[in-house]
């Protein structure tokens, strides 16, 4: 499956919203399970009474402050890096050093847009940053890193915004070519890059691009570039996979129909990309892959995910962005999308899968029992990413996991043993309705003073905050709630807060509409935004769509749109 959808597929989704929505439709997901037991019990959602409709269009954003100090606050905090998707392995979305952000200052008048970054296109991946590295001039900098659809590479001075350099890494693939209006105008890079820092001077920056230098002439490339000058570090290399099917045939990556959606991730000297298709284009040729790199851009492993020579293939490693997720002992957890399952023929749709990071095998795996119907229904469950939960003082349950898509069925899974294929889903230590139309994106967390909590706003909803039960009987209970419905697709939250310190943690969040609108609530009580602001446009005329998610650090916050990045904080 894909970021977006085209008009035949948004009419179905409103379609299967209004099935999903009704209690015989939560009722034909997974089977009921009684009730608080340990393993597989569902738990029914009471709906908030604070359920608003979408608001009126906001007025665009203004800059605040004086323009000759606005950019001259200094972070009073110690600058952090964020060199991957959603801050950490797990893929938590939880920037827990942040000092100057809090519940209190963000509703202050004194934070607001310090800057617009224009940039040459659509920003799909997540901002990353670099700090206290010494540049080419001698002098240390904050450095920001923006990628774009047009396949432009940007760094900026994350205190001035001026910027050090940017690079072009060749011609985008237009939607039209490739078949697949998704995405509008055109396809480059799409998946978060991942930040490798050596030294105070030294780092490197990997990314997948995807170029069309002639029409339908379509190659995807994995880049290495130097930090401090955008200049590649080795040669670029060919993204070209094959494999065996079961019978002997072959299988290959699709250069036109595939594409790298999903965040880099880094481990140990391995560089991991996984691969997606377009509008489902190829259905009976592709299949989703894991590839494995070393820093050099040799590929050591290819794995994919349809193992027979079926019609019906895909299996694709989307997840709308989100990284695959990487536990204490380096395995890798993904979720895949509609495809194929066959459990001794090694097609693994729909299914949370755990691989080592060589990725020579499937070491665990969690399916969803109603497989076949989210296959007819195009319910991805693979449309979200998987989230590993930080283990706690005194923690009896097994290290855990959540995964949501677009049935919106939120599990509560064990990392050590996901369950395999069960009825009722009994595998899952715990499954229950997540709200509202499903999820293109993931969840955060947060362990704030309340104890540990995850964050997921779907399709048409509230944001939620689940509360973690850690003990005998692992569960996730619905506790806090918004009070702004989302618009399609849900959203990507992230938490920042100075550790579990009171009235410090603050939820961020891009809202899906026109305009796109950053939304800041208080981690410990959610209710109603402290802080909500327009951030920008998208690049499709036809969507309001932008399955993204802001970056948050050093005292400011970076939101992603089409031709912008929009950076909001406090003034001197």
């Amino acid at each position: 499956m894909t970021l977006q959808l085209n008009t035949l597929e948004t009419t179905r989704f409103f379609a299967l919203f209004a099935l999903i929505a009704a209690p015989l439709a939560l009722a034909a997901g997974p089977a009921t399970a009684a009730p608080g037991t340990p393993a597989g019990h569902k738990q029914a959602l009471v709906a908030h009474p604070s359920h608003a409709a979408p608001r009126s269009l906001l007025p665009p954003a203004a800059l605040i402050g004086n323009p000759r100090t606005r950019l001259l606050k200094t972070y009073g905090g110690t600058p952090i890096d964020v060199t991957a998707y959603h801050y950490d392995g797990g893929r938590t979305g939880w920037n827990q050093t942040e000092t100057d952000l809090t519940p209190t200052s963000v509703a202050s008048a004194n934070f607001g847009l310090l800057a617009t970054l224009n940039v040459d296109g659509n920003v799909f991946a997540q901002p990353l940053l670099v700090s206290n590295f010494k540049m080419p001039d001698g002098k240390k900098h904050d450095v920001l890193i923006v990628v774009t659809g047009h396949d432009s590479v940007y760094a900026f001075d994350a205190q001035t915004y001026a910027v050090l350099w940017q690079v072009s890494l060749g011609t985008s693939q237009s939607s039209n070519d490739v078949g697949c209006g998704d995405v509008e105008p055109e396809y480059g890079i799409s998946g978060t890059p991942v930040i490798v820092r050596n030294s105070a001077k030294k780092a490197t920056i990997y990314l997948v691009a995807a170029t069309e230098p002639t029409p339908f002439e379509f190659h995807s490339q994995l880049y290495a570039l130097d930090l401090a000058t955008g200049t590649s570090t080795v040669p670029p290399v060919e993204i070209a996979p094959s494999g065996k099917l079961n019978d002997g045939s072959p299988i290959q990556f699709d250069p036109q129909n595939q594409w790298n959606r999903a965040g880099l991730a880094y481990e140990n000297g391995s560089i991991y990309i996984g691969v997606g298709s377009h509008c489902d284009n190829g259905i009976n040729s592709t299949t989703g892959w894991l590839l494995r790199y070393n820093t050099k851009l040799v590929l050591k492993h290819a794995f994919h995910t349809i193992g027979s020579p079926t019609s019906y293939r895909l299996a694709s490693i989307w997840m709308t962005g989100f990284a695959p997720a990487i536990g204490p002992d380096g395995d890798l957890f993904v979720v895949t999308g509609n495809g194929d399952f066959q459990q001794h023929n090694k097609d693994l749709g729909e299914s949370v899968l755990r691989l080592p990071p060589s990725l020579a095998t499937v070491k665990d795996r969690f399916t969803v029992a109603s497989y076949s119907t989210l296959n007819g229904r195009d319910q991805d469950f693979g449309s979200g990413g998987v989230m590993l939960l930080p283990q706690v003082a005194g923690q009896t349950a097994p290290p855990m996991a959540v995964a949501m898509g677009k049935a919106s069925i939120l599990y509560l899974l064990n990392q050590d043993n996901l369950g395999g294929l069960k009825a009722n889903d009994a595998g899952a230590l715990q499954w229950q309705s997540g709200g509202g139309g499903g999820v293109w994106g993931g969840p955060a967390y947060f362990n704030g003073p309340g104890g540990p909590t995850v964050f997921t706003q779907a399709s048409g909803d509230v944001l939620r905050g689940w509360a973690v039960a850690t003990g005998a009987t692992p569960s996730l209970t619905n506790t806090l709630n918004g009070s702004i419905t989302a618009g399609f697709g849900g959203s990507m939250p992230i938490v920042s807060s100075n550790g579990a310190t009171p009235h410090t943690g603050v939820v961020w969040l891009e809202r899906r509409t026109k305009p796109i609108e950053l939304e800041a609530y208080d981690a410990e009580a959610l209710g109603s935004p402290i802080y909500v602001a327009d951030a920008g446009t998208w690049g499709n005329p036809n969507e309001n769509n932008p399955f993204v998610t802001p970056l948050q650090a050093n005292g400011r916050v970076y939101v992603t749109a089409y031709l912008t990045v929009k950076v909001f904080g406090l003034t001197p």
